[in-house]
């Protein structure tokens, strides 16, 4: 069974142009970054970047990503300057999703990725799923591609999600 969004979003994904996308959930509820990056860092199984560090106003000096319980918690607070790290080995609903980027700003994570043959209709999901429990974190939270890309990729990528989320929440259990 083909999957309707990876048939609608594949060209985003399939062939490494050498590009990295960018897909930003932003937040009104800052409190909602910290946890939306505690929340991959869980998932993750492992840290790609080498010597991932942040840059510490407070401090005024570099310092490791793992000296700190969670950055992004002083990102926040503007006692750090926003930070990217590649993380490896995050799963959602069970499926592994290629190594991700995530940067983080004071009121929005965004993931980047490189394109190529690791992505799938699965891998796709997966990331949507993901991206739709970061949303999650904020009931303001929305969801988009990075500026300057084309309009009708942006108008394409906001109907996928739209329909992502509507199939999610139809599907979930009353309360």
């Amino acid at each position: 069974m083909r999957s309707w969004l990876w048939e609608e979003l594949h060209d985003l994904f399939n062939a490494d142009d050498g590009s990295l996308p960018e897909i930003r959930v932003n937040y009104v509820d800052v409190s909602a970054t910290v946890a939306a990056y505690g929340l991959i860092c869980n998932r993750a199984a492992r840290v790609v970047s080498e010597k991932p560090y942040f840059w510490s106003k407070t401090h005024d000096a570099e310092r490791s990503l793992d000296s700190v319980p969670n950055a992004a918690a002083l990102v926040v607070a503007d006692e750090a300057e926003p930070y990217h790290v590649v993380l490896g080995g995050i799963r959602a609903r069970g499926t592994l999703i290629p190594d991700i980027g995530v940067f983080v700003c004071p009121d929005q994570i965004a993931l980047d990725y490189r394109m190529g043959f690791a992505w799938g209709a699965k891998e796709l999901e997966a990331l949507f799923d993901l991206l739709t429990e970061l949303a999650a974190l904020d009931n303001k939270a929305s969801v988009s591609l990075e500026e300057g890309v084309a309009p009708e990729v942006i108008d394409r990528f906001r109907k996928a999600w739209h329909r992502w989320t509507a199939e999610r929440a139809a599907a979930e259990p009353e309360h």
